[in-house]
């Protein structure tokens, strides 16, 4: 079934290089400052770095940081205003739009012509309970952010325009609220993950609640009894290892159990819902659903 469920993904490469992300495999200098949870004086620092082409925002170790990122894009320059509730050291390519004011740096790096999307925006907040709030005011999602939370019980929300950024939670009980085209993995912790149209969001280990709008979207629980619900649009829910609950919303949706004993529901629409290994439950809903049970003992109703 995987052929299904990841087959349009493989057509958008900013959501195919953002899902290293939720394998873990996350550039080193997102995971560099993420060590330590000495309280400490030291500024979160901001800086272009030539190895990524682009624009790196460590925090210092021992911060809570509470940042908004406004993105602005011009002719072969993109741009970020990057606001925090702890002082930032500026470096190249960045500068501070107020000389009395060291919480705020304005930073740009032009883009390179690209085959692929690319992030031109690299986040590490590392420990701590950290807050970020991004705002898209060019709507472009070709060069984006990637962004590493790190340790902590974090919070990611998308504020305006179109998203298209890559979020990776890290340890802790996340909240992660993605706009269109955003990728989310919440990491170790019980997260709560909301994406929209062509979005994809990734569970990790324990029990997390992820809610999918739009079309194309996509979600896979990861490990843990997960709870997922569809909403408007079309898209692609599996629960993966764990006792599962799925609800299709409207739409014609693909709902996929996978290993454990799951609960389906596909609500409106003529969806296509397989349980797989466990003893399951599957409730089609209105509309001509296609249901298969697979192994194991198997409820299966088609309203």
């Amino acid at each position: 079934m995987s052929s299904n469920f990841t087959g349009r993904r493989a057509l958008r490469t900013v959501s195919a290089a953002a899902l290293a992300i939720s394998a873990g495999i996350s550039a080193p200098l997102l995971l560099a400052g993420s060590a330590g949870a000495a309280t400490s004086a030291a500024p979160a620092t901001a800086a272009f770095s030539s190895s990524d082409h682009g624009i790196v925002y460590t925090a210092a170790p021992g911060q809570t940081n509470k940042v908004t990122v406004t993105a602005t894009k011009s002719t072969g320059k993109v741009s970020y205003l990057i606001d925090d509730a702890v002082s930032i050291k500026a470096g190249e390519k960045c500068s501070y739009p107020d000389s009395a004011d060291h919480t705020k740096v304005s930073c740009s790096v032009e883009t390179l012509e690209s085959q692929d999307p690319y992030a031109t925006l690299l986040l590490n907040l590392g420990d701590g309970n950290d807050t970020v709030g991004y705002d898209n005011k060019g709507d472009e999602t070709y060069y984006f952010a990637r962004a590493d939370l790190g340790p902590g019980k974090d919070t990611w929300k998308h504020i305006g325009g179109d998203d298209g950024n890559a979020v990776l939670g890290g340890t802790g009980d996340d909240t992660l609220t993605m706009g269109n085209y955003g990728t989310a993995a919440g990491g170790d912790g019980k997260d709560t993950i909301r994406i929209e149209q062509d979005g994809i969001a990734a569970g990790g280990n324990q029990n997390d609640v992820i809610y999918a709008e739009g079309e194309e979207s996509i979600v896979e629980g990861g490990a843990g009894d997960d709870e997922i619900h569809g909403g408007a649009g079309r898209q692609h829910l599996k629960g993966d290892d764990g006792d599962d609950e799925l609800h299709g919303g409207s739409g014609a949706d693909f709902m996929y159990g996978g290993k454990g004993n799951d609960v389906l529901y596909g609500d409106s629409g003529n969806d296509t819902i397989y349980g797989n290994s466990g003893d399951d439950g599957l409730f089609g809903g209105s509309g001509q659903d296609v249901l298969s049970g697979g192994p194991g003992r198997d409820i299966v109703r088609q309203d």
